[in-house]
Formats: structure tokens, sequence, C-alpha cells
């Protein structure tokens, strides 16, 4: 990109045009890092500029979009000590228990999705400057909000149902293998600002021009509640009896719901200082 810069700029060079803006042109910036691990970043956003009048003047919307998804695994697909193979449930009756077979462990992972937006509308008053350079200030109105997810798999037992009566000798055995329950924890916050800007753009060659920005912004953050879930388990035996034959008899029932606890307060923080685009913004101009 630098090299093609180079040849266009010396080019233009020996060609009398007009590089800068005019009334009725359009203009698309973004982010340019030349030193960093992600030259081109359009996590950080577009902004798109109207030029009115002579140029002079120009309304400006930045837009900025990002998702991502991370998954870690808290516990291997395998048996361990933690979760053996067969455990021992309690039974209504004294005597036999109930032997519950749970086999191999499932896979745990813990699941974070972050998504957010911010959406800047603003104007901009563009200076004389020279033939190639646009200095300009203005104003824009930031809004903007973030959130995050994360799931978090805990492994139970599956749920069961069985009958039992006082009568049996030998204890029970029951499928009831290794499954998870996702725990979801939830956050995020919205931001309202106001910005007060000043920058340049430099046509290096026609329709393409480098650029930096920096201001003195206000802003004040709402962070959301916390909304957190947790297991709920439920173990139920009613005996029921005695029947003609005197045998008392018992359904045994287990449970696990994930359940929703009262949202967590958060609070919230403001101030105001200088701000500044710590990259170089790379424009065209249509």
């Amino acid at each position: 990109m630098f090299m093609a810069s180079g040849i266009a700029l010396c080019l233009s060079a020996a060609q009398a045009q007009d590089f800068k803006q005019k009334g009725g042109d359009n203009n698309l910036q973004l982010l340019f890092a030349p030193f960093g691990s992600n030259p081109i970043s359009l996590n950080e956003g577009i902004t798109y500029r109207r030029f009115l009048k002579d140029g002079s003047m120009a309304v400006r919307l930045s837009l900025s979009v990002n998702s991502s998804k991370h998954t870690d695994v808290l516990q291997q697909a395998d048996d361990t000590l933690s979760f053996p193979k067969q455990i021992n449930y309690y039974s209504p009756f004294p005597g036999p228990d109930i032997n519950l077979v749970t086999g191999m462990n499932p896979e745990a992972n813990l699941v974070t999705k972050e998504s957010g937006f911010s959406i800047r509308p603003g104007f901009e008053k563009h200076l004389a400057g020279t033939e190639r350079l646009s200095p300009y200030f203005g104003a824009e109105i930031v809004f903007s909000s973030s959130k995050t997810k994360m799931t978090r798999d805990t492994i139970v037992v599956s749920d069961f149902t069985t009958t039992l009566t006082d009568t049996i000798s030998n204890d029970v055995t029951i499928s009831a293998p290794w499954t998870t329950r996702s725990l979801g924890t939830t956050y995020g916050s919205k931001t309202f600002g106001v910005n007060l800007i000043a920058g340049m753009d430099y046509y290096f060659t026609k329709n393409l021009s480098l650029g930096a920005e920096f201001g003195f912004g206000f802003y004040s953050t709402k962070y959301t509640d916390y909304d957190t879930d947790f297991l709920k388990a439920t173990d139920t035996a009613p005996i029921v009896g005695p029947d003609p034959n005197g045998v008392y008899s018992a359904t045994v029932t287990h449970s696990t719901t994930v359940e929703s606890n009262p949202s967590q307060k958060r609070g919230k923080d403001s101030g105001f200082g200088p701000n500044v685009t710590a990259r170089i913004k790379l424009g065209w101009l249509f």
C-alpha cells in the first residue's frame, strides 16, 4: 500500500488537479495501524462522511459492531475420581440401597460470548488548510452498548424415577448417566457521551487521504445488572401403603433444574477529558 501510495504521489505531482473534498462528495474512513498485528481493523469502526456546500461542512456517522465467542474446556470427557462410574443414592426403606450407574463423564465447557456496538453521529467544519491538507473541528454524540454472557457447564446426575417396595432385599440398579446443566451469567453496559473533536486529513493522492483526530469529551456509563443462574435439585420419595398384602411402596424421583437468581445491581460512572484516536485514519473519497 505504501509503495502504491508513493508511486501515485509521484505521478500526481506532475499534474494539476484538485485533491481535497468538494460539496456532494462522500467519504469512508477506517482505522489504520501500519505497525500493529492487524494493520486494518474493522472492529474499531467505520466512519461515513457527506460533504456539504463547497466541501467546508460535513455530516458524519461512525459505526462499530463486534461479536466474539470463546470456549474453554473445563472437564475432559473421561472417568475420574470426582465423577465415578457408579454412586449410591438413598432409599426410603432400611436395608437395600439404590445404585446409580453414571458411566463416562461428559465434557464440560465455559463459553464466553461478547457483543457490542457504538454509533456516533456528528458534524465537521473544515478550514482552508492547504492544497492537500484539510484541518477541521466539530462535535459528535456517542451511543454505545456492550453485553457479555458466560455459560458454564456443571456435571450432574441425569433425572430419574423408580418405584421401590419395603420387600426388596437386594440393591436396585438404575441407569442415571452424568449429564451437564448450563449456568449462565449475563451483564453489560450502556454509554452516552458528547465529544468535541479536531483533526486533519492529508490527501496524498486524489481521493485518498490519511488523517488523525483528537478531542475532548464527556461520557456517562450505566452498568446493567448481573443476571445469574443456579441449580435446584428436587428429591421426592413419598411412601404409600400398606396395600392389602401389607407392602409399603415409594416412588423415588430426582430432578435438577436451572433457576434464575434475583438480579444483582451494578453501578455507573461518568467523566470528561481528552480522548485521542490512536490510529491513522485511511479515507476514500468518492
